[in-house]
């Protein structure tokens, strides 16, 4: 894999968490929805 393909993937996944983090600070940033907040005790108690 040459650097290109490496960074490429790298700036998708650094992508990929700041949205992840971003929906679930906010989750109004996809339309109000509490479906992420929901799930974080239930996959702690599980």
């Amino acid at each position: 894999m040459n650097n290109i393909q490496l960074g490429l993937r790298t700036l998708g996944l650094l992508a990929l968490v700041v949205l992840s983090t971003a929906v679930l600070v906010k989750p109004e940033l996809i339309g109000g929805s509490t479906l992420a907040i929901g799930a974080i005790p239930v996959l702690a108690h599980h």
